[in-house]
């Protein structure tokens, strides 16, 4: 995590896990931060997909859309075409349409191991039906 941030991001074998954990909200100090961290974490070639996981349930500001949106077309430009939102169910929704940039599929799961195992997978299929 970084200092000052809530969000925090790690690399698991090959796919950038970016989670968001209670009571994070993104400003546009933190918003900007956390776009210079994925950024240097994709430029990496060897990032092959992206988990976003938020378990916050306070709503998305304006730089958190923009942040989030910024940062999946700075991964798009990098190759990275498996794109993966763990949330719950309201929350996911929303986060497929705020990081749906260009048409891309984001695939929603409810649990972030899931997520990975997907995420890890070397030809994408179609994701398990969330509950």
């Amino acid at each position: 995590m970084e200092p000052g941030e809530r969000w925090s991001t790690r690399i698991d074998e090959g796919v950038l896990v970016v989670e968001f954990p209670h009571g994070t909200g993104i400003s546009p100090a933190s918003g900007e931060a956390l776009l210079d961290r994925w950024r240097s974490l994709v430029a990496d070639s060897s990032i092959e997909a992206v988990v976003v996981v938020v378990r916050t349930d306070r709503p998305c500001s304006d730089a958190g859309r923009q942040t989030l949106r910024q940062s999946v077309t700075v991964a798009l430009e990098r190759g990275v075409t498996r794109f993966a939102v763990v949330a719950e169910r309201p929350k996911r929704r929303y986060l497929e349409r705020t990081l749906d940039v260009g048409g891309i599929a984001i695939e929603p799961f409810n649990d972030e191991a899931t997520a990975l195992r997907w995420a890890k997978r070397e030809s994408a299929g179609p994701a398990p039906s969330p509950a």
